[in-house]
């Protein structure tokens, strides 16, 4: 196997990949949100048959080097089409492709490597045995194909109670088209957690990526002002609950709850099989999603820095590193 950079025009489907865009987050339209800091490589079999993908993002950080997901982005892939019939073919496939991209990136020119991949990828070996620590994440995924009565018997008595109680007290909840309301309610909230997020990644997706084929989003009003939100992007199996948000100053306890289940709905109506929450690591905020019912699913995110910096950052980032 080979790994070569490619241009995003060039993983298109039509030059014979076995890896079509099953994911939104391989798509053209998505991975060229980022620009030059994005490269894009191509796995190439022994007879020079593109058979997947993967990319990653490159920035500078205090004059370092940092390979890392790009902005608003759960997985970097790889995205590749596992066909093998025989269970010990299928992992010896999946072991060649994360071997050669372990040797790949950590023979590349980085300070530090931080990279997640998708949540189809068990198999982090390879990277273990190249001295990456492999640090496991975590989300909740939801099952769409359930009725949506059982999909509301899932979820916790305390989020039932929250989104009945938000309902009678008269909030309106209705599907959006202005991301500004996205982006301010989002922008207020990691202010408030004295948190930061990439404003220009969010104004790429809001405003360069979301239409209505890839995206939706709910907001919660209350007396006509918005108070909360949901953004979600989508491919054909899955929507993605991506950003989120609610005023503090005209908070209601119901109105970040409605804005998920609606979200929920919503997707169970495209046909969706699958309902991601992207996770988090924060208890609290764990918690809230817990709260739906999903199913808790592992990711896995790879780290590894030169040294010395990896033993500075073992003090500030012992948990990564």
């Amino acid at each position: 196997m080979i790994i070569k950079k490619i241009v995003p025009d060039s993983h298109s489907k039509s030059n014979g990949s076995s890896a079509p865009y099953d994911s939104v987050f391989d798509t053209p339209q998505w991975t060229g949100l980022f620009g030059e800091k994005t490269t894009h490589y191509g796995l190439y079999d022994a007879s020079g048959a593109l058979t997947g993908r993967f990319y990653i993002y490159r920035e500078r950080r205090y004059g370092l080097s940092v390979c890392c997901n790009p902005p608003l982005t759960p997985t970097i892939g790889p995205f590749f089409r596992n066909d093998a019939q025989n269970p010990v073919r299928a992992m010896d496939k999946c072991k060649l492709i994360m071997s050669h991209i372990a040797e790949y990136i950590d023979k590349m020119n980085y300070s530090v490597v931080s990279l997640s991949f998708d949540k189809s990828i068990i198999d982090m070996q390879p990277f273990i045995w190249r001295d990456f620590k492999v640090v496991p994440q975590y989300t909740y995924v939801m099952e769409l194909a359930l009725p949506v009565d059982d999909i509301w018997r899932r979820m916790s008595y305390e989020k039932r109670n929250h989104i009945t109680r938000g309902v009678k007290d008269g909030l309106a909840v209705r599907q959006i088209n202005d991301y500004s309301v996205v982006k301010a309610l989002v922008l207020k909230t990691f202010s408030r957690q004295k948190k930061t997020i990439s404003e220009s990644g969010m104004n790429k997706v809001l405003f360069d990526f979301a239409n209505d084929a890839n995206s939706f989003a709910f907001a919660a009003f209350h007396h006509g002002n918005p108070i909360a939100c949901s953004f979600c992007v989508r491919d054909n199996k899955t929507a993605y609950y991506l950003l989120g948000g609610y005023d503090s100053e005209n908070k209601h306890h119901a109105a970040g709850p409605l804005c998920v289940w609606e979200s929920i709905r919503h997707a169970k109506s495209l046909g969706l099989p699958h309902f991601d929450f992207e996770g988090s690591m924060v208890p609290a905020i764990e918690q809230y999603f817990r709260g739906f019912g999903g199913r808790l699913t592992p990711y896995y995110r790879v780290n590894k820095a030169k040294l010395p910096l990896e033993i500075a950052l073992k003090f500030f980032k012992r948990g990564l590193f």
